[in-house]
């Protein structure tokens, strides 16, 4: 119930997140890590989406412009490519479409269950949407458009993203690095002086379980895209536009459709 091995297709990195045996069938997620399809892609979701072959499924992807925000959409086909709406997350549920979103060193987080019915939300959550508390939102969203949310209930996936072995900010004359100090737990961050180091995995981690999610439904990936430049983006790095790829459907239309970018 966590991220499976990473595996090479063609030199393409491919991830898929392990779903628990109750959303089986209900849930797909995958990470296109580093490699030539994403290289070429260079961050555009269309040319990605083409690249891996979901053209030819008749699936539509949904692919808001990120703006590093706490908005979300909904698994609607008005949203869909060629649409570009902003928004930094995507509620999934039909599995009719796909859900898109695209990284490199800010993190993917994915929550998911079955609770009252099948429904996924995949969030872009970097330093400042996680300042300003995407987790909350989040959270509050699905309260809002799923009757019977449980946060007890809700499996919850942290993706690859910048470490704290490589995240610092400046410590004065920084109004984001204030931001974060006056809204990220306490155990996130660490004052060295000038600089301020962040832990933007260990934020989220606490802030999911402050909110009534469970330990043993928590799962991290581990590693960092910074430390990582053979197998991850990272802005930080040198990928100034080429990006991880992470794309996830969820619900009852799921089963219908096989992997096909196996076959890429």
């Amino acid at each position: 119930m966590s991220f499976m091995p990473a595996v090479s297709i063609n030199g393409q990195v491919i991830q898929k997140i392990a779903p628990p045996e109750e959303l089986e069938g209900l849930l797909d997620a995958t990470l296109f890590l580093r490699g030539p399809l994403m290289d070429r892609a260079q961050g555009d979701p269309e040319e990605a989406w083409r690249a891996i072959g979901g053209h030819a499924t008749g699936i539509s992807l949904i692919a808001p412009v990120q703006v590093h925000g706490t908005a979300f959409l909904e698994e609607k086909k008005l949203w869909a490519l060629p649409s570009r709406p902003r928004a930094d997350g995507i509620l999934l549920e039909k599995g009719e479409s796909a859900g898109s979103l695209r990284f490199a060193d800010c993190l993917p987080l994915l929550l998911a269950s079955r609770h009252p019915r099948p429904w996924a939300l995949m969030v872009h959550a970097g330093f400042e949407g996680t300042a300003k508390g995407i987790v909350h939102h989040s959270l509050e969203f699905l309260g809002d458009r799923i009757q019977g949310f449980q946060a007890n209930k809700t499996f919850a996936w942290i993706g690859p993203g910048i470490g704290p072995c490589c995240y610092t900010r400046r410590k004065a004359g920084d109004e984001k690095t204030a931001l974060g100090l006056a809204r990220l737990p306490l155990e996130s961050w660490t004052d060295m002086g000038e600089s301020i180091r962040f832990d933007i995995p260990e934020a989220l981690r606490l802030q999911l379980l402050s909110l009534g999610m469970e330990e043993g439904r928590l799962f991290r990936h581990g590693l960092c895209t910074s430390c990582h430049p053979g197998q991850l983006y990272s802005y930080r790095a040198g990928d100034r536009r080429a990006r991880i790829f992470f794309i996830v459907r969820s619900g009852p239309a799921v089963h219908n459709h096989h992997t096909w970018w196996e076959n890429i």
